[in-house]
């Protein structure tokens, strides 16, 4: 099975890239965000747009038969490295069975008002 799902229209086609691809078992969720057409969802709340990226991480996988328990891998980038403390502690809800994981510091994400963004890589068990 190979096949690509689009979570975020307005990003995505401008980008002409796909939110996640599946190919087999494994699948590869791109760059994700809590971007909205006035913004961000969550404001300049570093948590509230975590959470947001995380929800839209979801819905990608389940749209290729997959499921947040089913990451192998996260990579968060952040716009304030100082805010890792609330981020990890929000992450380990979401992901009690500890993916592999890495977060880095960046300057700027693609537009001003996002603060994190996240990519993941999981698995589908059948």
């Amino acid at each position: 099975m190979n096949e690509r799902v689009n979570t975020e229209p307005e990003f995505n086609e401008a980008l002409a890239y796909p939110k996640a691809v599946r190919v087999g078992q494994s699948v590869w969720v791109g760059g994700t965000t809590a971007a909205a057409p006035d913004g961000a969802v969550g404001g300049d709340d570093i948590i509230a747009q975590t959470t947001e990226a995380i929800r839209r991480v979801d819905i990608a996988l389940r749209q290729v038969g997959s499921a947040l328990d089913e990451i192998v891998r996260i990579r968060v980038y952040v716009t304030d490295i100082g805010r890792w403390p609330e981020i990890v502690t929000l992450l380990r809800q979401f992901f009690p069975h500890r993916p592999a994981a890495t977060m880095v510091e960046v300057s700027r994400l693609l537009s001003s008002h996002l603060q994190v963004e996240i990519e993941a890589d999981a698995v589908v068990r059948t």
